[in-house]
This record gives structure tokens, sequence and C-alpha cells, in this order.
């Protein structure tokens, strides 16, 4: 069974313009259609308008945002959606202790900018197989 990813699937939050239109030309490309948000508010309004967002690609460190707040913010949202939904982060300020903090947090993805599109994209097919993975356990009990 194939699952089709709706439009949009991927949310990437970053508040440089042109880096966040370039990665969702990307994901397009790629097969995942994404939306984009230039800081958390708006983000949170696509994320709730649009309830087909598997996936969440946010850059850590955004104007009026600590990046530890930022990343509990992402994660207690996610928590709270009453559908699967993967965060990843992206940043060009990459330090342990932020990679550890993200663990903590349960975020498993973890990208440097300039991001390595190839594992991008893999992470990507990697979060829509366990969708997929899910839609069909979901498929088989029903």
């Amino acid at each position: 069974m194939t699952v089709a990813l709706s439009s949009p699937w991927l949310l990437i939050i970053d508040d440089e313009p042109e880096m966040a239109e370039e990665l969702a030309e990307l994901c397009e490309a790629s097969g995942f259609p994404a939306v984009t948000a230039g800081n958390l508010e708006p983000a949170l309004a696509l994320l709730e308008k649009h309830r087909s967002i598997g996936a969440i690609a946010s850059d850590l460190r955004m104007p009026g945002h600590k990046s530890g707040d930022l990343m509990a913010r992402l994660v207690a949202t996610v928590a709270k959606l009453s559908r699967p939904c993967t965060l990843m982060i992206m940043t060009g300020h990459a330090g342990n202790a932020e990679r550890e903090h993200a663990a903590s947090l349960g975020i498993h993805h973890f990208f440097t900018k300039p991001l390595d599109t190839d594992a991008f994209i893999a992470a990507l097919n990697q979060v829509a197989g366990r969708l997929r993975g899910l839609v069909e356990t979901a498929s088989r009990a029903s």
C-alpha cells in the first residue's frame, strides 16, 4: 500500500525567506509538498490549518525565541496534535549542548547549516516511511 503525501506535508520554519523557499523547492522536487513560515507564530497557525502536515523542519535560532524555549514549545505543540508529526531542527550554530537538549526532548533529526541536502531528504524519506507503516497498520486493524 502506498500513501500519497498530502499537500502540504512538510512545514519549514526559517526566518531567512530565501533559505526557506530554496529548501521548500528541493523538498517539493523530491516529492515532499511543503509550506513555509518565517517565525513560530505563523508556523503554529499553518500547523493548525493544514492537518496534512506530518513533519516540521525548524531553524533553531529565531528572533524573539531562545533556542531551548523554541524546541520545547514545538515539542509541546506536536504532543497536542491528534496525528503523528516529526520534528527536525536545522541550525548554523550547532553546539553539543543544543544537540543534546534536542535529543532529550525527543527530537531525533538535528541538521547543521549549510544543510547536507542528501541527508535531509533521506531523513524525510525515513519519516514518510514510518507514516506509511502507521497507516498500513491502522488499515489492517480496521
